[in-house]
């Protein structure tokens, strides 16, 4: 199925992570044109992004899910309907529930963690 709906990629929460994962989106993309791939934006300010450890280890009060919050409401309005923080730490619960309450219902976040889990038990039960 087609869709014009863009993917949208919080980069600069691990160095190559937003690029790695935008090469695993185009090299499972079953595309035989430029125009059958996917439509994919990232963005990557990792300048604005507090470090997630430090946050969670409670050596910063400033939650990093506000910084990548702003990001995903940008990847928002530039076209994304999707979107993918390819970074473990910023999924847990205390960054991932902030950012899950910035993003409007008719916009999905891909939640790594539950992918994973759901990948693993059904491939590898």
């Amino acid at each position: 199925m087609m869709t014009n709906k863009m993917i949208g990629i919080v980069g600069g929460v691990g160095s190559y992570a937003g690029i790695d994962l935008i090469k695993k989106v185009y090299d499972l993309t079953e595309a035989t044109s430029d125009q059958e791939h996917l439509p994919v934006s990232m963005l990557s300010v990792p300048h604005k992004i507090i470090d997630r450890t430090k946050f969670l280890l409670g050596e910063t009060d400033v939650n990093p899910g506000i910084a990548i919050s702003e990001i995903i409401a940008t990847l928002i309005s530039s076209g994304a309907g999707i979107i993918g923080i390819p970074c473990n730490t910023a999924h847990a619960k205390p960054i991932l529930s902030f950012i899950e309450k910035s993003i409007p219902e008719s916009y999905i976040l891909v939640n790594l963690i539950e992918e994973v889990g759901k990948y693993i038990s059904e491939k590898h039960p």
